[in-house]
């Protein structure tokens, strides 16, 4: 079944950076992203996902020594299907070779 309204994002989340290390990842890493979630003191760093990016994120958890417990690969999608498969892409197992992190998914309908 082709569903052309579903769509897939994975990410790479560092879920406990401090302000330098947000102001790092958003410097050294393209694309990356971060946030303050609401009543914390700590920020959430994103980065997309792809072959490209995979050396860079290892980089930066090993420059920045994170916690294998703060980060994970975030795999999302969003369907009108309440039933839908997800062909997750090959680009999760090869990051899964340099950080081995639990894997979050989140599958919304709408």
């Amino acid at each position: 079944m082709e569903d052309c309204t579903s769509e897939v994002k994975i990410g790479f989340r560092f879920l406990n950076l401090n302000k330098l290390q947000a102001y790092t990842l958003a410097k050294d890493v393209p694309g990356a992203t971060y946030k303050m979630p609401r009543n914390k003191d700590y920020y959430v760093g994103c980065v997309p996902l792809t072959d490209e990016s995979i050396h860079d994120i290892n980089d930066f958890y090993v420059r920045q020594n994170i916690d294998i417990n703060n980060c994970d690969v975030f795999v999302s999608t969003v369907t009108e299907y309440d039933s839908y498969i997800i062909d997750v892409p090959k680009v999760v197992n090869n990051i899964l070779k340099y950080i081995d992190c639990k894997l979050t998914y989140s599958f919304t309908v709408v």
